[in-house]
């Protein structure tokens, strides 16, 4: 029964890598800088033309990605926090240690695609080219802020704080993938394979919390 709770994430998973795939191979052309290529270059090429880079919104998504830290070390101090008021790792809440196993396979995830490059991004970065696919600052930001906000409904109590968590952590996550690509710093299929990655995070955190809270 328990295994059940695994058929969401694992084919959230399976459309990311079959996602990925469609990108490194689907109509691929080298419209990206310095020759780059890029897979869906049709929808990519328009979207780009649309959104050229802005510093206003690179910069907000850099303050967003501050908020996902701060959020991370809440968390990391909740955990702190109740390990000295318990005295044992055991009498610490599961859904901590779940969510710092989730912040290491996000960290995973991150330094994979520094080595396997799919595509680059639209602009140099320092004249160079840097990897862009998936966005990683859309991916930080949708797992954290999704992951706090099922906490939140979880575990929270309160109904007033519940809802600010969820609705914070929803508009910060939202905020960071309009704001990615407003920027002009990502190809338009980079942001929805951030996403879509993200997604298949969070509801690997939803399925643990679940079972977690399941009766044994």
């Amino acid at each position: 029964m328990k295994l059940k709770r695994f058929v969401l994430p694992a084919g959230l998973f399976l459309m990311f890598i079959i996602y990925t795939i469609c990108i490194k191979f689907v109509d691929v052309k080298p419209i990206g800088p310095n020759g780059s290529e890029v897979g869906f270059a049709a929808i990519n090429g328009l979207v780009a033309g649309i959104f050229t880079y802005n510093k206003l919104f690179y910069t907000l998504t850099k303050l967003i990605a501050a908020v996902s830290f701060l959020y991370i070390a809440a968390f990391a101090l909740l955990g702190l926090i109740s390990l000295i008021k318990n005295k044992s790792f055991a009498k610490v809440d599961f859904a901590i240690y779940g969510m710092g196993f989730i912040y290491v396979i996000t960290a995973l995830f991150y330094l994979l695609f520094e080595i396997l490059i799919i595509n680059y991004r639209p602009i140099l970065e320092d004249g160079e080219l840097e990897a862009s696919y998936p966005s990683s600052h859309t991916m930080l930001a949708v797992s954290v802020f999704g992951c706090a906000a099922v906490y939140a409904i979880y575990r929270i109590k309160d109904d007033l704080i519940k809802k600010i968590i969820v609705i914070v952590s929803a508009v910060l996550a939202a905020g960071m993938a309009l704001g990615r690509l407003v920027s002009g710093v990502h190809w338009f299929t980079d942001i929805l394979g951030g996403v879509l990655l993200g997604c298949a995070i969070i509801s690997l955190y939803l399925a643990f919390i679940q079972i977690i809270k399941e009766p044994k």
